[in-house]
């Protein structure tokens, strides 16, 4: 038997190149390493591990677009700018400092920089800011690109301040950081912060104005709906909508995360039934961020290996915080995903916000878009009013909102440290310090500084104390209880002209008794009894009666008396009518068909005849109906009631024809009028035509 043959101990050489990925290392086996692979390798490694791979992406579009500006556009728009410029142009005499007749400014934004790369530079960005009318960030954006790739090249040769060495004849230094685009960058954002007038930065999502959202959006889509199953895709949109911003929202404001980190959530970054031996056993799930800005700094060995749980969060129930209770809502939300959406547990890659078609259908495999998750940050605080007259609600809002709620809101002994705000926020030890002065000191300085209400009675003394903490803690001087004492005597007149105003309403004579029956033979009187309420000046005894059972066993009728202890009432017997009664004038009303149910849905359409059979002999005081309708007087369907004759007639006939003529059958009913399942008004036509063909109903002629 033939032996086989060995297999070689060492792999074929290779000519060098860089393979990405490889388990050992970039460098592929080629024998032996070379200053020239090194090199490479080394220039390879500071450009795909220098900054992020969407900063770095963005740089080189920036510098790209500069260089066809310089090389295609320049000598077509140089005679093309906007008059917003002038203060840019030359002087009245018409000489220029700069001129193009060195071709050297056309290789101004060549890797290597030379004389006239900062003047090309400062050109440039007046350009793009005054020319084209752009942002402050576009000029930021130009700013870094350029100074990154100038640092980048050539070792530390073009790092620092922009200068002529004489020694070597050569020009030194970062061209972005000469006085001449430092001082076109000033007077750009000079002129951005003039032109803009007030501050349209993302305003802070505060916990007070997530309240005032959550709780619009209950009174557009109650919680309660979220466990019904929908019968339209007009309803399922929306309680879709009103869940998952609501899921998004407060997670978004828990974890401090950015749009573009939330919206690639997916099920695999999720992990639910967790507990905290160390907190009682506290229930909670872990959401991870994979997506996470700036992990390159965040993550790396030098730093601790705690670091490397950045981007993970346990979340738990915040009871204190129902518009921010991301544990809440995250797990309503994922079932409700499960049950309505998907019909089907989610798979590890399904994405937790799921984009959405204009027909309402989920598409799978794609996430929710920016833009899409501005609108509804857009439309959610328009419905709930919040105030917009300094700023804008940008998808950034969740994120400062819930980092200055921790710092400098929240309730004494629970605000964060510097430190906790910093990992919490995913921001680098060695970040620059910019962003967390933005988002946090900024904001407190500017509170504390806020002097805007000092005509109101009392307000914190934030000169001697973090954000006035001792104005929440010190006891009650005299002025305040005073004031509390106005304020609550004026609430006390208030509710007192309210009692004045509703006597006027609902007038009632005095000397009478109800008679209310609690069966067919077993009616009895019922004599009234009145409370006292608070007025202006102590407390006063109402006209407005509250019955109170008499012990009579039997019908009973006392006489009138004029005497002073007999309470206002108001007669109801069981059947027929007394002269005399009152008519309320407002306040009656009879309920459309189909009802609104305690859970925000509309009653089916085929129990509206039962509805109306209960509205006839029970009344349905959850809707306004107090007194059943057979028991109401001729009186009050006359006067400013007649609207509501007709309506009563028609439920008389739905009820009647079922409660007389087929004698409380159901079963004989719904067979002699099947058109009880298509509602009310079906039925009543059919109701009709009966009773015209048994000559009950006489046609007007």
């Amino acid at each position: 038997m033939p032996k086989t043959p060995k297999k070689p101990t060492s792999k074929p050489k290779t000519p060098y190149t860089i393979t990405k990925g490889h388990k050992r290392g970039l460098l592929a086996q080629s024998g032996k390493a070379t200053l020239e692979n090194i090199v490479a390798l080394q220039q390879h490694g500071l450009k795909a591990n220098g900054k992020a791979f969407n900063t770095t992406k963005k740089y080189d579009e920036s510098v790209a677009a500069g260089r066809r500006w310089l090389e295609d556009d320049l000598e077509e728009d140089v005679d093309q700018i906007a008059p917003d410029a002038a203060e840019f142009q030359s002087e009245p005499d018409g000489e220029s400092s700069f001129k193009f007749d060195d071709p050297a400014y056309k290789r101004a934004f060549d890797a290597i920089p030379n004389v006239h790369s900062p003047e090309m530079v400062s050109l440039y960005l007046v350009y793009k800011i005054y020319g084209q009318g752009r942002k402050i960030g576009t000029a930021d954006t130009i700013h870094a690109a350029f100074k990154h790739m100038w640092k980048m090249s050539d070792g530390d040769k073009y790092r620092g301040k922009w200068n002529f060495n004489a020694t070597t004849a050569a020009w030194e230094g970062n061209p972005v950081d000469s006085a001449k685009v430092q001082d076109t960058m000033v007077a750009i954002k000079n002129k951005c912060g003039k032109d803009g007038g007030d501050r349209k930065h993302s305003l802070a999502m505060s916990e007070e104005f997530m309240s005032q959202m959550f709780a619009w959006s209950e009174e557009q889509c109650p919680a309660s709906k979220y466990a019904e199953k929908s019968t339209t895709v007009e309803e399922q949109n929306l309680k879709t909508k009103h869940l998952a911003f609501k899921c998004f929202a407060s997670t978004s404001w828990i974890i401090w995360s950015r749009c573009f980190e939330l919206i690639k959530l997916q099920r695999k970054h999720l992990t639910f039934g967790l507990e905290d031996s160390k907190a009682f056993n506290t229930p909670y799930f872990e959401l991870q961020l994979t997506n996470r800005k700036g992990w390159q700094k965040r993550v790396n060995r030098s730093q601790k290996e705690a670091d490397l749980r950045s981007g993970k969060f346990k979340i738990c129930a915040q009871p204190d915080l129902p518009a921010c209770d991301s544990f809440k809502w995250m797990t309503r939300w994922v079932k409700y995903l499960e049950e309505d959406i998907y019909r089907r547990p989610l798979d590890p890659q399904d994405y937790i916000f799921p984009a959405t078609g204009a027909n309402g259908i989920v598409q799978t495999g794609e996430h929710i878009s920016h833009d899409d998750v501005q609108k509804w940050i857009t439309e959610f605080a328009s419905g709930a009013g919040l105030p917009r007259a300094n700023g804008t609600f940008s998808t950034h809002c969740f994120r400062r909102g819930g980092a200055q709620y921790r710092f400098m809101f929240a309730p004494v002994g629970r605000r964060w440290t510097l430190r906790q705000v910093r990992w919490w926020g995913g921001w680098a030890e060695g970040e620059h310090r910019d962003t967390l002065i933005k988002y946090l000191l900024d904001e407190l300085n500017t509170y504390e500084d806020d002097y805007s209400g000092m005509l109101l009675p009392t307000q914190p003394d934030t000169d001697k104390t973090f954000l006035g903490e001792a104005s929440s803690t010190a006891p009650a001087t005299t002025e305040n209880i005073t004031m509390l004492h106005q304020s609550l005597s004026a609430d006390i007149r208030a509710l007192s002209n309210g009692f004045d105003k509703l006597l006027h309403i609902l007038p009632v004579r005095s000397g009478a008794y109800y008679n209310m029956p609690i069966n067919n033979s077993m009616p009895i009187s019922v004599q009234t009894q009145a409370l006292p309420v608070p007025g202006a000046f102590g407390w006063v005894q109402p006209h407005i009666p509250i019955p109170q059972p008499s012990l009579a066993s039997h019908p009973h009728h006392p006489p009138i008396s004029n005497s002073s202890n007999v309470p206002h009432s108001v007669i109801f017997t069981h059947k027929g009518t007394h002269k005399g009664r009152p008519l309320p004038d407002s306040g009656l009303i009879v309920p459309d068909v189909p009802v609104t149910l305690p859970s925000g849905m509309k009653s089916k359409r085929s129990e509206s005849w039962i509805i109306i059979v209960r509205h006839w002999e029970e009344g349905d005081a959850t809707h306004g109906l107090t007194t059943p309708l057979k028991d109401w007087p001729k009186e009050w369907l006359t006067g400013a009631n007649k609207p509501l004759a007709m309506k009563h007639t028609h439920r008389r006939i739905v009820a009647t024809e079922f409660i007389d003529q087929y004698k409380r059958d159901k079963k004989a009913f719904l067979a002699a009028y099947p058109e009880a399942n298509q509602g009310a008004s079906a039925l009543l036509k059919a109701i009709n035509k009966a009773r015209l063909a048994r000559g009950d109903l006489v046609t007007r002629k």
